[in-house]
């Protein structure tokens, strides 16, 4: 019995020892940081805030992810990643405006980034500005002739501006340079919405129509 109220004295002693331990090194360190320890342990916190936007990124939860990817930004050497993918949450949650902001600040430090300068013309398109990104998309392909994706994008934006025309001429190079393009097909259809197909007449029927027409102006004449 008394043995084992003395391991019960020893135990609650010890507890008391450790716990002041654990005081006294938390009141010293809280008086004495280690030199680089608070940079270090912002610049972890900084990581985290970033794995978890990219997590709410992954479930498609925008709103979510923009907010770690703010909080990430506070990192100077976080910063530009963040606000890149900040932006791309922007666009995904159709936040075109916000977006377009995000993009353009991006497209000045980084003038020949031709994905930035593809995403903010798709960006000015969602937005109704179809003019503005017509006259991107058409200096991109200029500059651009090897690369599919602007053609694609290009002729998207012809049709959603209703020119049919320009549509066709560009499709018909798309064609010729890219003959394998899945989206050919697509558009194919889509034109033949828009236009309906022309119907050929031989020799035999314009005969006919011209017969017709004349018989109906005799007929005419007549009732005159």
């Amino acid at each position: 019995m008394k043995r084992t109220n003395c391991a019960h004295f020893f135990t609650g002693i010890l507890s008391c020892i450790i716990f002041l331990l654990l005081f006294l090194s938390c009141s010293t360190s809280a008086h004495l940081p280690v030199p680089g320890e608070s940079a270090t342990v912002n610049r972890s916190l900084s990581i985290e805030y970033m794995t978890i936007a990219d997590a709410y990124n992954d479930l498609g939860k925008y709103d979510k992810a923009c907010e770690y990817y703010m909080l990430a930004m506070k990192n100077k050497n976080l910063y530009w990643s963040a606000y890149y993918k900040l932006g791309r949450c922007y666009a995904m949650a159709k936040n075109w405006t916000e977006a377009r902001k995000v993009y353009q600040k991006i497209l000045k430090r980084d003038k020949d980034n031709l994905n930035i300068q593809i995403s903010l013309a798709y960006i000015y398109a969602m937005e109704g500005r179809l003019e503005t990104s017509e006259n991107i998309y058409e200096y991109l392909v200029r500059e651009n002739p090897d690369n599919p994706d602007t053609l694609v994008n290009y002729i998207d934006v012809l049709f959603a501006s209703e020119k049919y025309d320009d549509a066709e001429k560009k499709l018909a190079e798309l064609k010729e340079k890219f003959s394998d393009n899945k989206n050919i097909e697509a558009f194919d259809k889509k034109l033949a919405e828009v236009r309906p197909p022309e119907v050929d007449v031989d020799a035999e029927d314009a005969e006919n129509i011209v017969s017709d027409e004349n018989e109906s102006e005799e007929t005419n004449e007549e009732i005159l």
